[in-house]
């Protein structure tokens, strides 16, 4: 379950190849003339521009556009204009921020302009689609305010089959012929399905209740668990693997990704309200798309989903062109200390400067000069900056993401 990178860039390179449509093949696809196509692109291009303009945002360069719009969307995260305006920038192959167009021919304009729409289709249903179930969120978390009445129904054939399945993971292993467990379960079962509300988010319920209460469940006696606290974010460590704790975070996604297959016939089950309540109230999907090798049926929140669909090169701040004799990798493995001390170097005051002198369209050469060796290797050093600016800025605008869908 390890992610390989090599793998990863191996496979995606084979599946652009076996991908790659013949551009008037592609062009009949979607219904399109050469001259149709062209409009398209410079319809699209002067929507995107009057849409910057009607907001105030600056079109200088692209850090000036993320900046301007990081700070509307600061004000207004709900307005579908900006959401529209986001989406188009993280899927931007090149139309919009040029910085690397001058060479570009017409079908290179148009494929990306076609390959970028449905990008921007896909994203944006993504987003409201989140946004749905966001609400929906609300509503259980309210709903839960109130008492639960619970009623006299019986789930054995239910509790059966899912005490069955649930062994099958490793952090229950334990609880086979284990009378409080079953009993505990039976017990969860009854209080969600009383309810119609619970009912629709079942996967999700259980897999938090075993994955964070599982202590509980497998040795006290008449175990009921917080409903209110189930629908709160859970936090992990997913960023450092002690031994154990990855073991058990496997375990737990496969958890979910097998109860939502259980309940997948079941029509009471509100499947996307269930992967959206997983993929947002615990960090345990970032650490499955941060470390394992990907599947698409493990759900995902909308930060992952841009950054999964956001193009390699963005945000492009530089031309690198201009520094065609100079290879800031190259540079590293030579240099290695030098490399270290500029990033030590780099303090988060810096890093907020750097953006502000680059959204200004500002030369970068004095700024460069302040690291160490900086007047030395004044080129590289500049290099440096400029992928230190990129990596912040992709940083924020992902960061960005997540206040379409504030829970």
């Amino acid at each position: 379950m390890e992610y390989d990178m090599d793998y990863e860039i191996y496979k995606y390179i084979n599946e652009q190849a076996e991908q790659y449509v013949p551009f008037r093949k592609l062009l009949e696809q979607n219904n399109l003339t050469i001259s149709e196509a062209s409009q398209k692109v410079r319809d699209f291009k002067a929507n995107f521009d009057n849409l910057l303009s009607e907001y105030h945002i600056g079109n200088d360069n692209i850090v000036e556009i993320c900046c301007n719009l990081m700070e509307r969307v600061n004000e207004n995260p709900d307005n579908s204009d900006l959401q529209y305006i986001y989406i188009c920038i993280m899927t931007d192959f090149g139309l919009l921020n040029e910085i690397k167009s001058s060479n570009r021919i017409e079908e290179q304009q148009i494929r990306n302009y076609i390959r970028q729409n449905e990008h921007i289709h896909e994203l944006s249903a993504f987003l409201e689609l989140q946004i749905e179930n966001r609400d929906k969120l609300y509503k259980i978390q309210k709903h839960l305010k109130n008492a639960l009445q619970i009623r006299n129904i019986n789930c054995n054939e239910e509790v059966n089959l899912l005490y069955k399945m649930t062994l099958q993971h490793t952090f229950l292993y334990g609880s086979s012929n284990n009378k409080i467990y079953r009993d505990n379960l039976d017990s969860l079962l009854i209080h969600i399905n009383s309810d119609e509300i619970l009912k629709s988010v079942k996967p999700y319920i259980i897999f938090a209740v075993l994955s964070r209460k599982h202590g509980m469940i497998q040795n006290r006696t008449d175990f009921i668990p917080n409903f209110k606290t189930v629908f709160q974010y859970q936090t992990y460590n997913i960023m450092t693997d002690n031994g154990k704790n990855f073991n058990n975070y496997q375990s737990y996604t496969e958890l979910y990704e097998h109860l939502r297959r259980f309940y997948s016939d079941d029509k009471e089950v509100d499947t996307e309200l269930s992967d959206f309540c997983f993929a947002n109230l615990c960090s345990l999907s970032e650490w499955y798309y941060m470390w394992c090798e990907p599947n698409e049926e493990i759900p995902m929140n909308f930060r992952r989903k841009v950054y999964s669909m956001k193009p390699v090169s963005f945000p492009m701040i530089s031309c690198y062109y201009d520094y065609g004799d100079f290879d800031i990798g190259e540079f590293e493995t030579e240099h290695s200390e030098i490399y270290e001390i500029w990033e030590k170097s780099v303090t988060p005051d810096m890093t907020e400067e750097l953006l502000q002198i680059l959204c200004n369209n500002l030369n970068i050469s004095k700024l460069a000069e302040k690291l160490p060796y900086g007047k030395e290797y004044s080129r590289y050093a500049e290099l440096f900056l400029y992928q230190s600016a990129e990596t912040l800025l992709t940083g924020k605008m992902l960061c960005t993401a997540e206040k379409f869908i504030k829970i």
